[in-house]
């Protein structure tokens, strides 16, 4: 975010000093970068990422000290000169734009909008309680718990996928709605839980987590926990954070199988069953679950997604004929290592990504349909069941209702984004270039002619 300029107002008669809330968390540890960068919160809660040289600079304003005086601290620290004219320019055009610095007036404040993050959010334990409660599961992070849990749960999975099985637990799923329900209701619970891990893995390293809370991820709820404090932690501390959630559903199985011991319920068995699955999704590093975030604390850099085009510059500018001019320093600014992980990493998500944005555009109106007549289906058995006083399985058809109209909600956003963010590609690309602004406006009409055609022969073929 460091050449993230925005236009900002600031007093440059009396010393600078840092705006109201903003907090220095020091240098991100074991980072990809090829050189140290170093980590500042706003009160707004954004994570700023500063080279050293504006940290230092950062560090000094107190409110007291003049340019001049500013200039000298931080010459000391960095083993080169620095004037005050120099250290005047880095504040007004470098930091004060962030809003790192106070300032007269209010400036737009630069805020992330990351790649497939999570949308419409809401919150579900504000900051004190979700700290409150990665406090209090802290214990559970400690070593001889951990190899009790690892222990325990592939003592677990032996039995029950080798010697017990599932076939009595899908038995009773499809001979009565109510366990259905009950599924549902203890995934979400598992979800929730898994937060808990987070955030208990977190306050373990000594940060402290924010609100967890849910909201929209691609086209379905999900929960999250914000634990971006846990940056100013060791590779160490963020991988536990990462993984705590996995490690919390661990514990949630083994609860579930106590439960079991004590009352036989089989239908438990197929929920530890779907936990495993939710484990293994979890796991996926080219959406922003859990092993994306891994894969981004092991190599050390923030954001894969914000490096997806950067990499691409840069492998395109080492081609033979390629200009030097559009290497970015996004991608040149790393470590050898990081870069072969993360060029790796785009070159499969890429594809990946694409193939299915792709075909949820081509595809969008039969998909959508298909979800309708589902909806219409499932919405027609909950009143038959109502009107049989069959209300367990009226809910159950109400609450597959609510997720296939979600679905297609969710479906119409993600499109919807799609259209903007190419929208706005296409602006910046031709900014200030009338014949690139022609060619985008006509790449653009030939795409939206090319969907309009696929759909309307779509429909025609559905109506036969």
């Amino acid at each position: 975010m460091e050449g993230c300029l925005v236009t900002a107002n600031v007093d440059t008669v009396h010393p600078a000093r840092l705006a109201p809330g903003v907090e220095l968390l020091g240098e991100l540890k074991d980072s990809g970068f090829a050189e140290p960068r170093s980590l500042v919160r706003r009160a707004d809660g954004q994570m700023i990422q500063l080279s050293r040289l504006l940290y230092l600079v950062s560090a000094q304003l107190d409110g007291t000290r003049a340019a001049d005086d500013i200039a000298s601290a931080v010459s000391a620290e960095l083993g080169r000169t620095l004037t005050g004219e120099q250290v005047r320019y880095l504040i007004v055009n470098k930091l004060a734009p962030l809003g790192i610095v106070a300032g007269q007036g209010a400036p737009v404040l630069p805020t992330a909008s990351p790649l497939l993050a999570l949308r419409a959010r809401v919150t579900l334990l504000p900051d004190r309680a979700a700290c409150a409660a990665g406090t209090f599961f802290r214990p559970l992070f400690r070593w001889p718990v951990i190899a009790a849990v690892v222990v325990s749960v592939a003592a677990l999975d032996f039995w029950i996928f080798t010697t017990h099985g599932l076939s009595l637990a899908l038995s009773q799923l499809l001979n009565d709605p109510v366990n259905l329900l009950l599924v549902a209701g203890l995934t979400v619970a598992s979800a929730l839980f898994h937060e808990c891990g987070h955030a208990a893995g977190c306050r373990y390293g000594g940060a402290r987590p924010g609100r967890i809370g849910a909201g929209i991820y691609l086209v379905w709820p999900a929960f999250f926990t914000n634990v971006t404090d846990s940056y100013r932690l060791s590779r160490a501390g963020r991988l536990r954070t990462d993984l705590g959630g996995l490690y919390f559903n661990l514990i949630f199985m083994l609860v579930l199988a106590a439960i079991y011991g004590a009352t036989s319920a089989e239908i438990l068995l197929l929920v530890i069953a779907v936990t495993h699955l939710e484990m293994l999704e979890q796991l996926l590093p080219f959406v922003r679950f859990d092993g994306y975030f891994i894969l981004s604390d092991l190599v050390g850099v923030p954001d894969l997604f914000a490096r997806v085009i950067p990499v691409l510059r840069s492998g395109l500018s080492r081609r033979p004929g390629g200009s030097g001019q559009h290497r970015d320093p996004r991608a040149t600014g790393l470590r050898r290592s990081a870069r072969i992980v993360i060029t790796v990493w785009v070159l499969c998500v890429i594809p990946l990504l694409a193939f299915t944005m792709a075909y949820l555009m081509v595809y969008l109106p039969d998909i959508n349909r298909a979800l309708w007549h589902s909806a219409s289906h499932t919405a027609h058995l909950a009143g038959v069941a109502v009107s049989g006083h069959r209300y367990a399985s009226a809910a159950a058809d109400a609450i597959g209702v609510g997720l296939v109209l979600m679905s297609i909600a969710g479906s119409l956003y993600v499109a919807v984004g799609l259209v903007r963010r190419a929208v706005a590609f296409g602006r910046r690309w031709s900014a200030g270039r009338p014949r690139r602004r022609l060619v985008a406006f006509f790449v653009g009409l030939a795409a939206a002619i090319s969907l309009s055609v696929v759909w309307l022969v779509q429909g025609e073929f559905s109506d036969w």
